[in-house]
């Protein structure tokens, strides 16, 4: 690749050059080489000879764009989608598949998903052996013969660059009668694979409040936000196992998805402080049309939630990047692997919905403009946009 030269980019979430992620600094030029790592920072640099040049002026630059939960084992589960439709295409630079394989088909994610993307993608495995085969349709853990913890754990092991955790989907209609049990088996597995657990919560049982109680620091709650019965708050207000879990370093990820976002349980927990770890969007065949569409358009939804916009985009980059071990710039940009966002704030009314159909006007959408990966570059759009117009 030749080398790549960004013109005027203006930083945001880098915390560089004197800067808050909140105030960020001047435009600046940034080289990348050959090689995809960044070479010079400077208010004006000359392109060196065959360098491309992309202009960014207008444009901020952030770390880059990281959905924390996607579907894309595209071909072999009957939800997944194809990562280039919602990776760099939409300003999405890294992907984690949040459970569609299992240990007994991961390695067609592994050698036909991820191993031919230019892009980091990477997994957290299914503790159900099928994964999300046929999600909906059949369980992918609803007896003991879908659940064999040595394969899980030899799969791991033999797969550590990609498999990053474990998932397990952890709610009543895929669990068809398992409990807590099941919860305390895959966050022993974890243990034992030295990984973090995921877990999707959503209809009991178990109930969230056990799930909670489980959860060591580092696993990840996904669906945090879901507008189903027995989700975060009782009558009296948010769930005291959801303090605790936070105190302790449970993390809480957005994982919007078909039925799992809803602005009112959004919108009262982040005025209380209870404001998402991670941004992921739970994208798949089945919501890539709305409600969810895309990274951007999940992003900007947390932004008209209340979630400051420098929170919005440190939930989407260096703080998934940290969890994943990708670079997250806190020792800079010279010499680190180039892996940006480009994106602006576009003031047009724009509408959409949560998962329950409840529809609002965002005032303000974060559009992506160009993702960078090493030296090679896209130009990105929002899906919502681009199919809104």
């Amino acid at each position: 690749m030749p080398a790549l030269l960004l013109k005027q980019a203006t930083l945001f979430g880098f915390g560089l050059g004197g800067a808050s992620a909140a105030e960020p600094a001047s435009a600046v030029d940034i080289l990348i080489d050959e090689r995809g790592f960044v070479a010079a920072v400077g208010p004006t640099l000359a392109p060196p000879a065959g360098a491309e040049v992309i202009d960014l002026r207008g444009c901020h630059l952030s770390p880059g764009w990281i959905d924390m939960h996607a579907h894309v084992y595209d071909g072999v589960s009957n939800i997944g989608l194809n990562p280039d439709d919602i990776g760099p295409a939409t300003g999405v630079t890294g992907i984690v598949d949040a459970g569609s394989a299992g240990a007994a088909n991961y390695a067609g994610l592994r050698d036909y998903v991820i191993a031919p993307r230019p892009y980091p993608i990477v997994a957290f495995l299914n503790v159900g052996l099928i994964g999300l085969t046929y999600a909906s349709q059949v369980s992918e853990l609803d007896s003991m013969d879908k659940l064999n913890v040595d394969r899980l754990l030899a799969c791991i092991d033999a797969n550590r660059d990609t498999i990053k955790g474990i998932k397990l989907r952890a709610s009543g209609v895929i669990l068809r009668g398992w409990g807590i049990d099941i919860v305390k088996l895959a966050r022993r597995a974890a243990d034992e694979a030295d990984l973090p657990l995921m877990i999707h919560v959503g209809e009991p049982l178990p109930l969230l409040e056990d799930i909670l109680d489980v959860l060591a620091e580092g696993d990840i709650v996904t669906h945090i936000y879901h507008g189903k019965r027995f989700g975060l708050f009782n009558r009296r207000g948010l769930i005291p196992q959801a303090e605790r879990a936070r105190e302790r370093g449970v993390l809480f990820d957005v994982g919007h998805g078909a039925a799992s976002f809803s602005f009112a349980v959004a919108e009262r927990a982040i005025a209380l402080g209870f404001t998402p770890h991670t941004i992921g969007t739970d994208l798949h065949a089945r919501n890539i049309g709305g409600p969810v569409w895309d990274m951007p358009a999940t992003m900007s939804k947390l932004l008209a939630a209340g979630l400051p916009l420098a929170d919005v985009i440190r939930a989407s980059s260096t703080v998934p990047a940290g969890l994943l071990g990708l670079e997250t710039y806190a020792n800079g940009l010279i010499g680190a692997p180039a892996r940006f966002t480009a994106f602006d704030l576009t003031h047009e009314p724009v509408e959409v919905a949560d998962s329950e159909g409840v529809a609002r006007t965002l005032r303000t959408f974060i559009r992506p403009r160009a993702a960078i990966v090493g030296a090679r570059h896209w130009r990105a759009e929002s899906r919502l946009l681009r199919c809104s117009k």
